[in-house]
């Protein structure tokens, strides 16, 4: 956290008993309250200054993040039957049809990547599993 803003006590004018304590972001150079969480406060420092920080992050990422998710999801539907063999391999696992020492995880992800041909991907063996992990994708409305 740049040491510019600080969390701070804020009394709001929505201030009741129960609300309780609540914190505000201020600017330290201009004595100004610059998050306020639209008047109500934050209800701890730490969700003050993550509130903060979410409101001033580096939007290029997320652009970069939609892209690669684009990627990930038409790979996805165009090696369906990969994603299958995925989906049985990973249900005989959690079954306990092999080894105990067996897991889904991202090495077994990479591990079958290889073992069916699949290199120099345009993402990660951990981007794919953390976006097969998440369910079903083709059958949710179409991502904007």
């Amino acid at each position: 956290m740049n040491k510019r803003y600080k969390a701070i006590v804020f009394s709001s004018p929505m201030d009741s008993e129960k609300a309780g304590i609540r914190y505000a972001i201020k600017d330290i150079e201009t004595g100004e309250i610059v998050d306020d969480a639209q008047g109500y406060g934050y209800r701890s420092a730490q969700k003050a200054y993550a509130g903060w920080a979410y409101k001033n992050r580096d939007r290029s990422k997320d652009t970069e993040k939609a892209e690669k998710e684009i990627i990930i999801l038409q790979w996805m539907k165009e090696n369906r039957s990969f994603i299958r063999l995925l989906d049985t391999l990973a249900f005989e696992i959690v079954k306990g049809s092999h080894a105990p020492e067996d897991k889904v995880d991202v090495n077994f992800v990479r591990k079958l990547l290889k073992e069916n041909g699949y290199r120099d991907l345009p993402f990660t063996a951990r981007d794919l599993y953390k976006y097969w992990q998440n369910g079903p994708v083709f059958s949710k409305k179409k991502r904007q």
